[in-house]
């Protein structure tokens, strides 16, 4: 029963990391399906298919932004002069560069994999500097989200700052930023 059981959660966590590629590719924001990934699975096991599953949604976008979507990001860019320099540094020291956009999510998580496909960075050094650059970011979220474990205290209650009523206003926060 118990091989049943672990089989069953280790589907539900690749089927929740394989979820990310498409809402991903569609700009759903990282910070609410991170969050859903702390309430549904907790911190360990959230954090790990969060993790994965943002790696490879944001490996598609970025793939999807270097080949089909090519056109349309730059004409985008053609407003921003300012991306010229963040592509030269990419060429000088691509991963050094993708890592500390990550480690500081000033641009969003989306935005990011689309306008980064269109610099000479290659795929596996975007995805690796990606990866390690997203995990802060992934384990507060999703930490947060193991905290919301009774929907109720966050529909309800909001007469007087409770402590899941702060974890909300937080993550709101978060969402925002990333």
């Amino acid at each position: 029963m118990l091989r049943c059981f672990d089989l069953v959660r280790f589907s539900m966590v690749i089927c929740r990391a394989v979820a990310y590629i498409p809402l991903t590719i569609l700009a759903v924001p990282a910070s609410v399906l991170t969050l859903g990934g702390g309430y549904l699975f907790g911190l360990p096991v959230g954090f790990v298919a969060d993790s994965i599953g943002a790696t490879i949604g944001a490996g598609a976008a970025f793939l999807l932004g270097r080949t089909i979507g090519k056109p349309f990001v730059i004409s985008k860019l053609k407003d921003y002069p300012q991306f010229r320099s963040v592509a030269l540094a990419i060429q000088r020291s691509g991963f050094k560069i993708v890592l500390l956009l990550r480690l500081v999510p000033l641009l969003p998580f989306n935005m990011l994999n689309y306008l980064l496909s269109v610099t000479p960075v290659p795929l596996l050094e975007y995805m690796l500097a990606s990866w390690i650059g997203m995990m802060p970011i992934t384990l507060a979220l999703v930490y947060v989200g193991t905290t919301l474990k009774d929907l109720s205290d966050v529909t309800h209650g909001w007469n007087e700052f409770s402590k899941t009523r702060w974890v909300s206003l937080f993550s709101l926060i978060l969402s925002q930023v990333y």
